[in-house]
């Protein structure tokens, strides 16, 4: 992935630092961690609707569901 768009830092028991690139799935929302120049095709998808990295949870969906739309409909009925 050429622009994952996040970072992490993880701290284990030892105190050992774990640094990692992430990204956001455009449908969910979910972070997921990715290794330098890795496709898009192996960490879940890249949805042709929206253009948007996605989970492989949400590839299995199937459908083009972006978080903004998600986010548009819980403020028009008051969810959340």
């Amino acid at each position: 992935m050429l622009r994952p768009g996040g970072f992490t830092f993880a701290f284990d028991y030892d105190g050992n630092v774990h640094e990692g690139e992430t990204f956001m799935c455009g449908h969910c929302g979910g972070h997921k961690h990715v290794k330098p120049f890795e496709r898009p095709e192996d960490i879940g998808g890249l949805c042709k609707c929206c253009m948007k990295p996605i989970c492989p949870r949400c590839v299995e969906l199937g459908d083009c569901d972006p978080l903004e739309k998600k986010l548009d409909r819980w403020e028009k009925f008051g969810i959340g």
